[in-house]
């Protein structure tokens, strides 16, 4: 797994677009030698002795380990260190491995990470036993504090008491595992280790109990106890039997990949990281190479300027991305607020830092204090906040105004687009006073109702009609009712005839009557008078004496109207007269004589009724008066009446004269004009004249003399002259400087030359508040004194008509501030960044690859192994595609990177590439092989690598035919016959033509045939003796019989007995019913010492053949042979049944 690991296909392209992300997994062992210790090293500061225990494959047993220099397989081969440990794919990887000093428990190995990773699995892999106890721990603030991820041990109980041992309830249950402790195998055994338990489903790989079991920063693996086999016996007669106990180390595996929270694929080394070289080949390097506008060593912040959204880790939606602020081009920095995200519904959530121009806002979209946005400029232009322009004296906060609509904010009294005025019922403006204008004083029911009640300057007030006092609260003589009527003063309207004088009471009205006359105005007549009305002294014409006889009494006849008072009337001709007797006048007055008559025309008049002014054009027949539209009058209705002016198809219009602007009510009947006052013009005087501005005070605009006319209603001046603009004209025009304020003239600005000449690459230009030295604002691109030179990142030949300052197109691959970076005049690209190249630097540079618009060339990462050396440079990296990676390979080497062999070739390496496979064409099923090994694919009946020869388990001529080997395969090696003769190849212990039984010296149970122990060699001499003497002594003649032999017959078969009741001895008494039964042996065969020493067996056992020899010479010549063979194959069996019970019963000579 880890070789196919080491060789597949890196990722050549990132897939982070829209998605999470994350970097391959590798071993975070490899490339961190230097970030690797152990607490225990043998021979680390002196040689030392260690032995194996059960080593059978060679006499030496022990062995010396020297670690005070690092392994080198031809100089060193015995140092142990523990940088051993990590994967080198190298063929003779388990000739290294680290060891520990003999008999130390406690013993650790803590690899350091230079940053925070995340961790996947561990996997060590022992020469020695596994620990009989361990723990593995996890740091994540660089080894400050330590947490337990699991516990190992043969007897969890007694090793780790409390720690529950499984299984686990959770994900992150802490437990203790007891499958990877026991004493089997003694060597390759594994201890695996799994940060998150694949029985668990994880919904959220972010939670944090994940997080907390999958980020680390350091790792450490702590063996607590030694597997020992407790050979008691033996340690008493060794002298240091520690030396075969040690924790032994082939590999340590941990696999992850750096930490980057779901915005990066890709790591790259940290600047002034610890560890080793950082282009060792599958090294997991710390530093993401964040995607998704993230930033830092794991990704774990937005990017500078990314925080309109807040951070999250990696997700399926483009909603997890970190989002740039908007700022309007007036900044460059941002923060995030979450209250201005929640308010906003998740919308925005940055709020812009250090607003540029005058701005302000979280967007920078307001202006700041003392500045609002000029309506006719965009938000992100760098001039649409202008000055506030309201009266310090007048305006909260000593000018302030509203950010958008540049209105004021006035004090409490205080009014006016500027704050410059006293609201109206107020006066005194003042800027110390806090309110700015204190209240008139007067009463407004005596006050004028429009405008302001009192002067603004003085606070005087203003009385209405009829109304006077310094507080307007008094009735002018002849009116009364202030305060008692919603009207005012009201003339009192003394009757002339009913009152004495004309004035009345101010309070109520109350006229002084004439004696008899009541009512408020003495119009009145008391009760028991009348009121004679203005004919009473009617003198009728028919009772008076006419001054000529010419003339007629005519009286009413009943069919005539009547339009007069008396009988009749008096026809009076022409130059005639009457004279009528008045004889009951009260008093001498003054009287008005009113004569009543009637005309008596012969002809009629016509009604010339005014043809707009009048509703039809009849008229009525007496007095011909015409009916008249509103506001008309005159018999022929072709007159407006007061306070009305042209006359139209509807009448008369009111004058409506604005009473702030005019001098009195009236204006001309016929064009409607009001009398205004200086100052105010229009129809209504209602405005102010050209010049002046904020009726109705109408001030005189202020521009400085360079206008002649201002905004009615702002005051801001109108076509200022001489290259001046601004409110009043206070400042010069883009392209021009000086300070019309002070009486400096706009002059043209040089930058480097005047605007519109082509070579003006200014916005604008100042003077320099210090040096009053003027200076260009320069275009984006320009820059210099006089904006005469291109900035770093552009280029243009400005002394060409019509040249300008162009950005240089780099691709986003240069250093914008670095004025080398380009051609000043050619803009081709010098300086390029990213790995990349070119005129353009379009392209990776020689030795990367990948996409240079996206700045993303990466460094071609071939396998020297696989490339073909000719086309690349020595001591430099190979070559690739500079857009897909791919690596120059050698013939039958293919990948990207070089790194796999073509079908038909195995065995890649740096001397030659990859070898062909030369399969036989015949025997083997195609021309592919084994990449790693270079087996061909044989046909059943061949083998070897190149299917070339017979196969496993056959035999014979490749090129004629080959057989099976017929074989007990559980009694064979591997291959089971010799493959040109078919012979069986037995195992060890094995014997017979198809090695299916057991060979002597061993057990009998097949195919195990488990050897006897060491002390059956021993005697197997002594006893091939014996059977060749028995074989001698048959051949001699039968002798005659006597006793003795028969007597030493009885003593053996006695021994047998006594050896054969050894057999049936119990384990718990062993010791004392052996002592027991060798007290009842023979002499000859008591010595034999409990522990049987092997040597000391053989040297008794061949006295007692002696002995028994001996015995027999003595006998009688006349024994028989049989009694002879018979004594002797007592006495060996004897001997056999002795060496079964110490050897084991199923061992047979």
């Amino acid at each position: 797994l880890l070789l196919l690991a080491n060789t597949a296909p890196v990722r050549l392209q990132d897939e982070c677009v829209g998605n999470s992300c994350y970097p391959n997994l590798g071993d975070l062992m490899v490339g961190r030698a230097a970030q690797l210790k152990a607490s225990s090293t043998c021979g680390l500061y002196r040689p030392q002795n260690y032995c194996i225990l059960g080593y059978l494959e060679n006499e030496q047993k022990c062995f010396i380990c020297d670690s005070r220099s690092p392994y080198n397989l031809h100089h060193n081969p015995n140092s142990h260190r523990v940088e051993n440990i990590i994967t080198t794919f190298q063929p003779e990887h388990k000739m290294s491995w680290w060891q520990s000093e003999n008999g130390v428990h406690e013993v650790s190995i803590q690899l350091d990470l230079e940053s925070m990773f995340r961790f996947s699995h561990l996997i060590l892999t022992f020469k020695s036993f596994r620990p009989a106890a361990m723990l593995v721990e996890r740091s994540k603030d660089f080894g400050r504090t330590w947490k337990v991820f699991r516990y190992f041990a043969e007897d969890c109980a007694n090793s780790f008491p409390g720690v529950s041992e499984g299984p686990a309830d959770s994900i992150d249950d802490l437990i203790c595992d007891s499958r990877y402790s026991g004493a089997e195998p003694s060597t390759d055994g594994e201890v695996v280790l799994k940060a998150l338990d694949p029985t668990f489903d994880i919904h959220d790989p972010y939670d944090p109990t994940i997080q907390e079991l999958i980020t680390l920063t350091n790792l450490r693996v702590n063996f607590t106890r030694l597997i020992t086999l407790g050979d008691t016996l033996l340690m008493r007669r060794r002298r240091n039997p520690q030396d075969k106990y040690y924790y032994a180390l082939y590999e340590m595996v941990v696999r992850g990949s750096c930490f980057c929270n779901g915005h990066a694929s890709q790591c790259i080394p940290m600047d002034g990281a610890r560890g080793d070289t950082f282009t060792e080949p599958g090294m997991v390097h710390a530093k993401c190479v964040c995607q998704h506008n993230t930033a830092g060593f794991n990704c774990e912040r937005c990017q500078d300027f990314y925080h309109d959204a807040p951070w999250r880790p990696g997700g399926k939606t483009d909603s997890d991305v970190c989002r740039r602020c908007y700022c309007h081009g007036h900044s460059e920095k941002c923060h995030f607020d979450l209250a201005r995200y929640l308010a906003t519904g998740g919308v925005s959530g940055g709020v812009c830092d250090d607003c540029r121009n005058n701005r302000a806002g979280p967007q920078c979209d307001l202006c700041g204090p003392y500045y609002y946005q000029d309506p006719q400029r965009s938000m992100d232009d760098p001039n649409a906040c202008i000055p506030c322009e309201c009266n310090p004296d007048g305006s909260v906060d000593r000018g302030l105004c509203d950010p958008v609509t540049g209105q004021c904010v006035c004090k409490q009294n205080v009014e006016g687009e500027r704050c410059d005025r006293c609201k109206s019922g107020f006066y005194g403006f003042n800027r110390d006073d806090p309110s700015g204008c204190q209240l008139c004083r007067c009463n407004f029911m005596g006050t004028i109702r429009t405008g302001n009640p009192c002067d603004q300057t003085t606070g005087t007030c203003i009385c209405e009609p009829f109304a006077f006092g310094p507080e307007c609260d008094q009735c002018l003589p002849g009116y009364w009712g202030l305060g008692n009527t919603v009207y005012g003063c009201l003339p009192c309207d003394c009757d002339i005839g009913g009152a004495l004088r004309t004035e009345c009471s101010s309070v109520d009205g109350q006229c002084e009557c004439r004696p008899n006359m009541v009512g408020l105005t003495c119009s009145e007549p008391a009760p028991g008078y009348f009121l004679a009305p203005l004919d009473f002294y009617i003198y009728e014409a028919e009772h008076a004496a006419p001054l000529v006889r010419d003339w007629d009494v005519i009286f009413r006849t009943p069919d005539q109207p009547i339009t007069w008072t008396g009988p009749g009337f008096v026809r009076v001709q022409d130059g005639a007269g009457l004279r009528f007797n008045v004889r009951n006048i009260p008093a001498t007055l003054h009287y008005y004589v009113v004569v009543r008559y009637e005309p008596e025309v012969m002809c009629e008049y016509p009604c010339n009724c005014h043809h707009v002014g009048a509703y039809a054009s009849s008229c009525s027949k007496f007095g011909g008066q015409c009916q008249c539209k509103p506001n008309v009058i005159g018999r022929c209705c072709d007159s407006c009446t007061p306070l009305t002016y042209g006359l139209g198809p509807d009448g008369c219009s009111q004058c409506d004269c604005d009473p702030s602007g005019s001098t009195a009510e009236l204006c001309d009947q016929r064009t409607g004009q009001c009398s205004c006052r200086e100052g105010v013009t229009a129809r209504r005087c209602d405005k102010c004249n050209p010049g002046y501005y904020g009726f109705p005070l109408c001030r005189r605009c202020q521009c400085n003399g360079l206008a002649d006319i201002c905004d009615l209603v702002t005051g801001d001046c109108l076509d200022c002259r001489e290259h001046s603009s601004g409110p009043h004209c206070e400042r010069c025009k883009d392209g021009y400087v000086g300070d019309p304020v002070s009486g400096q003239p706009c002059e043209p600005c040089l930058c480097p030359d005047v605007n519109g000449s082509g070579r003006f690459f200014a916005i604008s230009c100042n003077k320099d508040p210090h040096s009053g030295a003027p200076y260009c604002e320069c275009l984006p691109g320009h820059t210099g004194l006089n904006c005469d030179s291109c900035a770093p990142g552009y280029y243009g030949d400005l002394r060409l008509p019509g040249g300008q300052c162009k950005e240089c197109c780099c691709n986003n691959n240069i250093d914008p501030h670095d004025g080398e970076a380009c051609d000043t005049v050619t803009g081709e690209c010098l300086r390029c960044l990213h790995n990349t190249e070119g005129p353009r630097c379009q392209s990776c540079k020689r030795g990367y690859y990948g996409n240079a618009f996206a700045q993303d060339c990466k460094e071609c990462s071939c396998d020297w192994r696989g490339i073909d050396h000719t086309k690349c440079p020595a001591g430099s990296p190979c070559f690739c595609n500079q857009e897909t990676g791919q690596c120059p390979c050698r013939t039958g080497v293919k990948g990207t990177l070089c790194n796999e062999c073509e079908d038909g070739y195995w065995n890649l390496d740096g001397e030659s590439g990859c070898q062909q496979c030369n399969c036989d064409p015949e025997h083997a099923l195609n021309y592919i092989c084994d990449k790693i090994t270079g087996q061909c694919f044989c046909q059943a009946e061949y083998g070897g690598r190149k299917c070339d020869e017979c196969g496993p388990n056959h035999f014979g001529n490749p090129d004629i035919q080959c057989m099976s080997c017929d074989c007990n395969m559980q009694g064979t090696i591997y291959p089971a016959c010799d493959p040109y003769t078919g012979e069986c190849l037995c195992k060890p212990g094995v014997i017979g033509l198809f090695c299916d039984d057991c060979a002597p010296g061993h057990d009998t149970n097949f195919p195990a045939c488990e050897p006897c122990h060491a002390c059956y060699h021993l005697g197997e001499k002594t006893v091939s003796d014996v059977r060749r003497d028995i074989e001698r002594i048959e051949t001699i003649r039968p002798c005659p019989e006597n006793d003795r032999p028969i007597f030493e017959l009885q003593n053996l078969r006695n021994l047998l007995d006594k050896l054969q009741s050894l057999a049936n001895v119990t384990a718990k008494d062993e010791l004392e019913k052996l002592e027991e039964l060798l007290a009842l042996l023979p002499v000859s065969t008591r010595s034999l010492p409990l522990s049987l020493n092997a040597s000391k067996l053989a040297e008794m056992t061949e006295k007692n053949i002696t002995d028994l020899r001996s015995k027999l010479k003595e006998a009688d010549a006349q024994v028989c042979q049989k009694h002879t063979s018979t004594l002797l194959l007592y006495n060996f069996n004897a001997y056999t049944l002795c060496i079964s019970l110490l050897c084991g019963s199923k061992c047979l000579y």
